[in-house]
């Protein structure tokens, strides 16, 4: 049998010492379950990361957690770290594939196919975090993955980005 190794920290959810529930924001953000893409936003040490953990926590969603550093604004660095939080979540569902200098003509119809195959993967009404989003530079090409990737986030699943800040230009159409 295989051995399993320990994810990495960016690829899991904070662990959570007693956070207290928030029952209003919870509520606030169930209404906000139909829309595929939710941004939150505020200032450093303002408790956005403990609220969305703990808020996937009380609502049991299944799905992913990437914390974002300066590297992942690499497309490339971005999809492969996203692609072991997806084997991370879904074990035995097939590895997906590495963003290789033979997709870089069209990473936006890479983006639409990689996300397509994770969002398949993953259990129905799954959520796919993307925390410290103010991390990725700004001129880097994963604010258009982003974009791209809203598009195909299926009825029911959510991406939920976690920030210092608004969101990028790219993304303004994605979240309108």
């Amino acid at each position: 049998m295989p051995r399993r190794r320990t994810p990495l920290a960016k690829l899991t959810r904070p662990r959570l010492h007693s956070p207290v529930a928030r029952e209003r924001l919870f509520t606030l953000l169930d209404a906000k379950r139909e829309h595929s893409l939710l941004w939150v936003a505020g200032p450093p040490g303002a408790g956005k990361t403990t609220l969305v953990a703990s808020y996937c926590a009380a609502r049991g969603f299944d799905g992913l957690w990437y914390q974002l550093d300066p590297e992942d604004g690499d497309p490339a660095t971005f999809f492969y770290y996203l692609g072991l939080a997806a084997r991370n979540a879904v074990p035995r569902a097939k590895p997906l594939p590495l963003l290789t200098p033979e997709y870089l003509p069209d990473v936006e119809g890479f983006t639409r196919r990689w996300f397509r195959a994770l969002f398949h993967s993953l259990p129905l009404g799954s959520v796919v975090v993307l925390d410290n989003y103010h991390e990725i530079p700004a001129e880097s090409a994963v604010h258009r993955v982003i974009a791209a990737a809203a598009r195909e986030i299926p009825p029911g699943a959510m991406m939920t980005v976690v920030s210092r800040g608004d969101p990028p230009q790219a993304l303004a159409g994605a979240l309108a």
